[in-house]
């Protein structure tokens, strides 16, 4: 179009770099900002925000930052959108201090940041596990007048959630209803999520039809966090009821649903059961991951079908499931619970010929059961290459 003659103005070089960004074409979008001044374009506060936000959402934080130096050099002033995507930035780079300096470099600038840009960085620091910063950032939020939003709480929540203290996370859903701000799915989800980690599965299961009650329609991510937390507390026929209700009202169930609930009846000894929701999940077409076949490999060693967990675990690479460092462990420790010393040691030789690294825990289960069967020779031996790779603390 410019070999024809056409000429743009900033608005329509803005909504490229702009396109650019969003379809992951950052380096396109830089290449455009660096050859518009010699059509007579200046760059603005859009594009390099633009480009800014696209460079701190794939973590590249220093390029972001030399672009923001680059803006203020030339004396672009950075707006709401520029602040709030460097913040988001550090965030994700863990450097919250520099986060919090450049929200006070903001306001400094007599720029007043909105509620995404402070949700953004209650998110980060409750992420953290830094409850105290993020109720500090609130507590400045609130006192410029900027009202905290769906985001904002359901951050707070989760940062709650994730240092084990439920009971405050429920004083800020209950304040979400006091300060008439709407409760979303995933409001649900986060509470839902902290009960059954707190093993308050029926309060879990309470809030989950109080949802519905509310014309809510759990997803997914609802049904597998109740399906989860039933297993682990070995209530698998009522985690099995609700994989009856995901099949009949919509919500379709995932690798993540099934391997919850193989992981539970195993844990209480059904493994025939499991074998059979095994066979029904792929015929269902959802198609296992490794984590799927590390948890049966795991219950059939357990539950002393050692010669089919090894059938399985023979397969995997054949099915294109390339064992991991735990699945190499499971099947040792399966071997070594049975005395099969020689083949343990066979497979703990054969991983790192595959490439894959034995771990602290791949040698202390072999030398633990070296030791049990009084194979101290061999035991000794271990322990020794295990401290001359240094891993032993």
């Amino acid at each position: 179009m410019l070999a024809y003659g056409f000429h743009f103005d900033q608005v329509t070089y803005g909504t490229l770099i702009n396109g650019l960004c969003k379809t992951g074409h950052t380096s396109a979008a830089i290449q455009v900002l660096r050859k518009i001044p010699r059509y007579g374009i200046a760059p603005d506060v859009f594009m390099y925000s633009a480009i800014i936000d696209s460079l701190c959402k794939v973590t590249l934080v220093s390029e972001a930052f030399y672009l923001y130096s680059e803006m203020l050099a030339r004396g672009i002033s950075p707006d709401v959108i520029t602040y709030s995507s460097l913040i988001f930035g550090l965030c994700l780079e863990g450097q919250y201090k520099e986060a919090i300096d450049l929200l006070s470099d903001m306001v400094l600038r007599n720029l007043t940041p909105d509620v995404s840009t402070y949700s953004i960085l209650i998110d980060g620091l409750c992420k953290e596990g830094k409850i105290k910063d993020a109720k500090n950032v609130l507590a400045v939020m609130t006192k410029h007048g900027v009202k905290p939003n769906v985001v904002t709480y359901n951050s707070l929540m989760d940062g709650y959630c994730l240092v084990n203290q439920v009971n405050k996370a429920k004083y800020v859903f209950n304040t979400m209803a006091q300060s008439r701000v709407l409760l979303n799915v995933q409001s649900y989800n986060i509470m839902i999520n902290g009960l059954c980690k707190s093993k308050m599965v029926d309060e879990a299961l309470s809030l989950f039809e109080k949802m519905r009650s509310k014309y809510l329609d759990p997803n997914t991510v609802t049904y597998n966090t109740l399906i989860d937390g039933l297993s682990k507390s070995k209530r698998i026929s009522c985690a099995l009821e609700l994989l009856v209700k995901m099949h009949k009202r919509g919500p379709p169930a995932n690798v993540v649903t099934y391997n919850s609930l193989l992981d539970g009846m195993f844990n209480i000894k059904q493994v025939d059961k499991a074998l059979m929701l095994f066979k029904q999940m792929k015929e269902s077409g959802i198609d296992p991951d490794i984590c799927t076949y590390n948890i049966l490999i795991d219950g059939l060693c357990k539950g002393g079908r050692l010669v089919v967990a090894k059938e399985i675990f023979q397969d995997l690479s054949v099915k294109g499931y390339p064992p991991d460092v735990r699945t190499y462990n499971i099947m040792i420790n399966g071997l070594c619970r049975e005395g099969l010393f020689k083949e343990a040691l066979a497979l703990l030789s054969e991983m790192e010929h595959n490439g894959c690294l034995p771990n602290a825990v791949t040698f202390e289960t072999v030398i633990r059961a070296l030791f049990e069967k009084d194979e101290n020779d061999m035991a000794e031996k271990l322990l020794r290459e295990m401290v001359a790779r240094g891993l032993l603390n």
